[in-house]
């Protein structure tokens, strides 16, 4: 009787305990294990969207599930997703150390801004100092010149490409222009600000020395 006993409570514990996810995914019990899952497994919603995203990408790429548990499918769709953040933190830190060092071996500075006419055409102006700080000669270099406001908001992008030879630790000057759009309001806002209400940032992409060597 009380082995019985011991039998009726092993199995009750078994069944109390056990979970949707411990189930076997197929495809045609999908629809309904899914529904269970959602009810009875304890997932946030973060975790069945993981789940749902990881067996859609295996449908889409003809990979195999039959045979694994909802929970180690929901395992493989983790670990896939931390190796993806590791993977991005990894680039994002290698992009932020080589737009350092180049940074740092072509500096930018913005120190003039203006407008201006010309064969019926307007025009935003600016007037830009490159110093080479390498122990190189500059060839050529391109990169980015993001102008922002005091508080970092961001009013417009320039694309630049310089094809002109600055020499170890001297300084370049040059004046460049957009078009003028008085329906932009980009445009309209950085012809009214003064230039001490600016900030740049400069994300050089890459720089050619003379010697035949590059930074990118």
């Amino acid at each position: 009787m009380k082995r019985l006993t011991l039998i009726i409570i092993c199995l009750f514990i078994l069944q109390s305990c056990s979970s949707p996810l411990d189930k076997k995914y197929s495809k045609i019990s999908l629809s309904a294990d899914a529904k269970e899952i959602r009810e009875k497994a304890g997932l946030s919603d973060e975790e069945l969207q993981t789940m749902a995203g990881w067996i859609a990408k295996a449908e889409l790429t003809g990979e195999s599930l039959e045979g694994k548990t909802y929970s180690e499918i929901l395992e493989e769709a983790n670990d896939y997703e931390k190796q993806q953040e590791n993977l991005a933190k990894k680039t994002k830190l290698e992009e932020e150390q080589k737009r350092i060092k180049m940074g740092s071996t072509l500096t930018v500075a913005l120190y003039d801004k203006g407008y201006t006419e010309y064969d019926y055409q307007d025009y935003l102006t600016y007037s830009l100092a490159f110093e080479n700080k390498s122990q190189k000669d500059i060839r050529a270099f391109k990169g980015v010149l993001t102008i922002n406001d005091l508080f970092d908001t961001k009013i417009t992008s320039i694309n630049l490409t310089i094809d002109e030879t600055i020499p170890s630790g001297t300084v370049y000057r040059g004046t460049y222009t957009t078009d003028y759009n008085q329906f932009r309001d980009e445009d309209v806002r950085l012809r009214n600000k003064d230039i001490e209400d600016l900030k740049i940032a400069w994300t050089p992409e890459k720089i050619l020395f003379e010697d035949g060597t590059s930074l990118e």
